[in-house]
């Protein structure tokens, strides 16, 4: 068996922290996935939404290896204007990024089968981007979101990092919820 480029690899985590992500919520009713727990502690719901504008996010941001140029799902389907957000500050990025709880609190969130089918979408995207990659085009140079010079494989392990931290405040919520509380087992 051959070992697995760095790309291959890349694609195989985001690929199985995606599927986590949608797990671990789908898992919780819409109330559970609504409550914030505390009001330092965003709700699975706003996790869930986060991740989804941040894949959409970075996908757009990636270049077009073998694919079209792409824009922000969230941008081309007006999810702004469907699910209430005109005129709602999304802090960074548009992507909740330094939003605050209060402001992360008071966010017009649709159902969750709402918000889990557009994490989904740009979760998918995001996938089929990142698997157009070979080595060369992995390790080309890339300005990351933070305005850092770095690679695009470097730039998915970050992504890959962030994403993980969101998987495990999920679980913690879920477990504290009564369901189960790991993703992984």
């Amino acid at each position: 068996m051959a070992i697995p480029t760095g790309p291959e690899i890349i694609l195989f985590r985001l690929q199985r922290l995606n599927g986590q992500l949608l797990a671990t919520a789908g898992q919780l009713t819409e109330k559970e996935a609504s409550i914030w727990p505390a009001s330092t502690a965003p709700s699975c719901k706003w996790h869930l939404w986060h991740m989804g504008r941040w894949a959409d996010y970075v996908q757009a941001l990636l270049p077009p290896v073998g694919l079209e140029e792409n824009c922000e799902i969230w941008e081309s389907e007006k999810f702004r204007e469907k699910w209430g957000f005109t005129g709602i500050d999304l802090g960074m990025w548009g992507a909740g990024s330094g939003l605050g709880n209060e402001n992360g609190r008071a966010l017009p969130l649709p159902n969750l089968p709402e918000v889990r089918a557009y994490a989904a979408k740009a979760f998918d995207l995001l996938e089929i981007r990142v698997g157009k990659f070979d080595e060369p085009s992995f390790n080309t140079p890339f300005t990351d979101w933070h305005d850092v010079d770095t690679s695009i494989g470097d730039a998915m392990v970050g992504y890959i990092a962030h994403a993980n931290r969101h998987l495990g405040m999920l679980e913690a919520i879920s477990g504290v919820l009564g369901k189960d509380g790991t993703a992984t087992v």
